[in-house]
């Protein structure tokens, strides 16, 4: 029907244009920053998960479905009306909560409220997210290739200042928490720096609302619109989609939206599920450390995944251009081949060492890095104008899915792979990263020892 036609077209053919202008460095530095702190509040309550649930059996999938939880309830509701709420309001928000869950993971001591400070923080970066990738819509491709750059950054940051922080410098985890909290002060610096576009698109927006209104207004009897046919596309606000066109979108994304699914719960069943079970007693650092040491190197690939666009557009823009793989399934039958080795390696125990297990999570972190930065490429040249902030803020709902997925069914995989290890090791000592007692996580520091 002719009205679907004209529907559809702007989804591809886009809206509005973007300027064609290069974006300036401050732009670019923030939107850098904006994914760095984003993703290091995350990866910070990864890299912790273990010290966070100290002393107990509690199943580190736990820290996971809190880390997770509001994050994903957030991406999968938020986009539908979160641009009718200011961008500094949201940025504040993410802000806020930030701070708020480091506190409670800083001064509480019952692991309960710990995970609820987790909670906290989730829902911060989970607005956050949303917030992000739709301003990137109203600039340049480079901002977004730099926000997926500072994703990957914030990924080895945050484990390499806990790791560096708790095991290397003997400080409390809680301290370290705290420290790292004073950083979320840089979105606002940040955000006062960098340029304005989303502001003037806004105000663009509105004036050309205003101009069809009054030219449609002169409209004879004759050419009166159908508006019976198009009572779905009524708008709350002349800058917003309507949810027709939202589910438009979204229809059009699903079959590249379920690859990134499947990739996002192979990745954390890896790290939160089944290499939480492989110690060696051989390695030269204690159980606890093996865990550090794998989120450090398992993060530090997806630097360099998500990071490898940006490096080239800078060096060669049509070098970027050529190195781009939109074949998402490709990547993520490579992240579940990762899951399954690790699976029948915490199975069978037939490893013989540490280093394995470290290359193949560095492998593993790099393609879970080139699938995102390639995916945040492929919606955002799939989709323009008002359709790409929609789109682009909508994409971590099938993360957050993946990895909410992987938390539920690592709350038995883990226990499973635990026990299976005791009973084939005939010891529990290298079942487990994690130490058996809070107050045995700094052991090892000269200052604690007597």
């Amino acid at each position: 029907m002719p009205e679907n036609t004209t529907a559809l077209a702007p989804l591809i053919n886009g809206g509005d244009h973007k300027d064609q202008q290069k974006e300036s460095f401050h732009t670019v530095i923030a939107f850098f920053v904006f994914g760095t702190l984003i993703y290091a509040t995350y990866s910070l309550i990864i890299a912790a998960a273990q010290d966070i649930l100290a002393g107990t059996f509690i199943q580190t999938s736990m820290v996971l479905i809190a880390d997770i939880g509001p994050y994903f309830l957030v991406t999968l509701i938020a986009p539908y009306f979160i641009q009718k709420i200011s961008y500094f309001t949201r940025i504040s928000t993410v802000f806020m909560s930030g701070i708020i869950g480091f506190l409670m993971l800083a001064f509480t001591e019952q692991v309960y409220w710990k995970l609820i400070g987790v909670g906290i923080t989730s829902f911060g970066y989970g607005v956050g997210e949303v917030t992000f990738l739709a301003l990137t819509s109203f600039y340049q491709q480079t901002t977004l290739c730099a926000y997926s750059a500072g994703t990957g950054t914030g990924f080895l940051i945050a484990p390499l200042y806990y790791t560096a922080m708790t095991t290397w410098a003997c400080v409390s985890p809680n301290a370290t928490i705290l420290i790292m909290g004073t950083s979320l002060l840089l979105m606002f610096i940040c955000y006062y720096a960098m340029d304005k576009k989303h502001l003037e698109s806004s105000a663009s927006s509105l004036t050309d609302a205003h101009n069809r209104r009054a030219y449609t207004a002169l409209e004879t009897k004759d050419d009166e619109p159908d508006f019976s046919t198009n009572e779905d596309d009524t708008r709350t606000d002349d800058c917003s989609l309507s949810y027709r066109e939202k589910f438009m979108v979204i229809r059009q994304m699903l079959p590249n939206l379920m690859p990134m699914f499947i990739a996002w719960f192979s990745e954390y069943m890896i790290i939160q599920a089944v290499i939480t079970t492989l110690a060696f007693s051989n390695a030269p650092f204690r159980p606890r450390d093996h865990y550090q040491y794998y989120i450090f190197v398992f993060l530090g690939g997806e630097v360099v995944g998500r990071s490898y666009l940006v490096t080239l557009s800078y060096i060669k823009a049509e070098w970027a251009e050529k190195a781009k793989f939109p074949y998402l399934w490709v990547l993520s039958i490579i992240e579940v081949s990762h899951l399954l080795f690790f699976i029948l390696a915490a199975w069978f125990r037939f490893l013989p060492n540490v280093w394995i297990v470290l290359v193949l999570s560095f492998t593993g972190g790099a393609t879970i890095g080139v699938f995102f930065v390639n995916a945040l490429a492929f919606f955002s040249d799939t989709f323009e104008g008002r359709y790409q902030e929609f789109a682009m803020g909508y994409i971590v709902v099938a993360m957050g899915g993946g990895t909410f997925t992987a938390a539920l069914i690592g709350l038995v995989t883990e226990p499973l792979l635990r026990r299976h290890c005791a009973i084939l090791l005939k010891s529990d000592d290298y079942c487990f990263t994690r130490s058996k007692a809070r107050e045995r996580i700094m052991s090892h520091c000269p200052s604690k020892q007597h």
